[in-house]
């Protein structure tokens, strides 16, 4: 009988439409989560410019590593939301967990000859950014297909 088969027909529909909306709601919680990782990412970045032009552009070394942090952080978080990608996602992670690493150097032992204070409103706000961006960015591998 041809018309036995249409439900069997309808149910394969709906499940592939289910699929499909799933699948894009899972895209679009993966592109937020990235999009949140790249406002973290540049938001460090701003903040270590802020500091070189208050204060650390005076500082011999570590002044320029400033600079340069500025630098890679709104590069990196400008290319966090043009591309996902593996390696945008570990370079952004290597950023995140590289400035945490240089920052606790410079706060126990000294970097180039300065030694900053662990705790100050500017240190617990780039280091609030830059851990809960290297945690998004590697979840954001984990999830990465």
């Amino acid at each position: 009988m041809p018309g036995a088969a249409y439900p069997l027909v309808m149910a394969q529909y709906i499940d592939l439409a289910a699929r499909r909306s799933f699948t894009r709601k899972r895209a679009d919680g993966v592109g937020a989560a990235q999009g949140a990782a790249a406002l973290l990412v540049a938001a460090a970045g701003a903040i270590h410019l802020y500091l070189w032009f208050d204060y650390f552009h005076r500082v011999h070394v570590v002044g320029a590593l400033f600079l340069l942090n500025a630098a890679a952080g709104l590069a990196l978080g400008a290319a966090l939301l043009a591309r996902r990608n593996v390696l945008v996602l570990l370079l952004a992670g290597g950023y995140a967990v590289g400035t945490l690493v240089a920052f606790a150097i410079s706060t126990r032992w000294g970097l180039y000859g300065y030694r900053e204070t662990f705790w100050g409103s500017w240190q617990e706000a780039a280091g609030g950014l830059e851990l809960a961006a290297a945690l998004l960015v590697a979840l954001l591998l984990a999830s990465f297909r």
